[in-house]
């Protein structure tokens, strides 16, 4: 199956440019932005599972728990090593009383990542 960004030629040095500039904004806290641009790559490509772990994590920023926690969810049915995804949902679980959200934090802290120091602190943290 094609996706639309194939169909219309994006590379993949443009969709990552893209996803550069959505985490700018992220971290400029301009949540609305980021939200846009990661909703567009997922219209451009509805199985990257980052953009849709990437959008999780703004929607959480957000408040918006639930909508969050339906992003990590098909982040990681797309890719189970999906890395933020498991680490954020492993938090929200845990937040809402949730232990089971240990196993997501066991997994993410066994993959070399940039939030695996996360992943470690959170389950020393939880598994109290």
């Amino acid at each position: 199956m094609t996706t639309l960004a194939q169909y219309i030629g994006i590379t993949v040095d443009q969709a990552q440019a893209i996803t550069s500039q959505a985490f700018d904004l992220m971290d400029a806290g301009n949540l609305e932005g980021a939200a846009v641009i990661f909703s567009g790559l997922l219209t451009l490509n509805p199985h990257d599972a980052s953009a849709q772990a990437a959008l999780g994590s703004v929607l959480h920023q957000q408040g918006k728990l639930s909508e969050a926690r339906a992003a990590y969810d098909s982040a990681i049915a797309m890719d189970a090593h999906t890395v933020l995804a498991r680490v954020n949902r492993g938090e929200l679980r845990c937040k809402g009383g949730d232990l089971g959200g240990l196993e997501d934090l066991r997994v993410a802290e066994r993959i070399p990542s940039s939030v695996q120091a996360r992943a470690q602190t959170l389950v020393r943290l939880y598994a109290r």
